[in-house]
């Protein structure tokens, strides 16, 4: 009968070979559940500091609307805003507000999609009036802070 838990408790090593090669020996515990094979974490370490941020902010979900958007008009699925909100089942105006979003300055759009922003700004400040030069686009979202 073949064990279900394989389970090393020693200390942390870290073992380099003459030829290069690095080896480190971590404590882990392997058990198997339903016929699958799973690591468990040490109590030591909180699982919950592992965990990716679940949920997009309005910002990030509507970037990643316009530019999949976008997409559909530069492949040629679509001919017109239109037809996309129709065949998507969106409110025009809400699209084309959004759409705006595709000519932010891409170090704004990395600050968001990172959740690094800090702003007073809400969500229509970014779709309405949007200035087309990037450096004043700082200034009309106002920005107070990147962390």
């Amino acid at each position: 009968m073949r064990p279900t838990t394989v389970e090393r408790t020693d200390e942390p090593m870290f073992y380099r070979a003459q030829d290069g090669s690095i080896t480190i020996s971590i404590p882990m515990k392997i058990r198997k559940y339903s016929g699958r094979s799973q690591v468990l974490l040490p109590k030591t370490i909180n699982h919950a500091d592992f965990k990716e941020k679940e949920e997009l902010t309005i910002l990030q979900a509507a970037l990643v609307r316009a530019r999949r958007w976008q997409k559909m008009l530069d492949t040629g699925k679509y001919k017109t805003l239109r037809e996309i909100s129709v065949g998507e089942n969106v409110d025009p105006s809400y699209m084309s507000r959004v759409m705006k979003l595709n000519l932010l300055d891409p170090e704004i759009v990395e600050l968001i999609l990172n959740d690094e922003m800090e702003c007073t700004t809400n969500f229509n400040d970014f779709c309405i009036d949007l200035p087309s030069t990037w450096s004043d686009q700082y200034t009309h979202v106002k920005v107070t802070s990147f962390t």
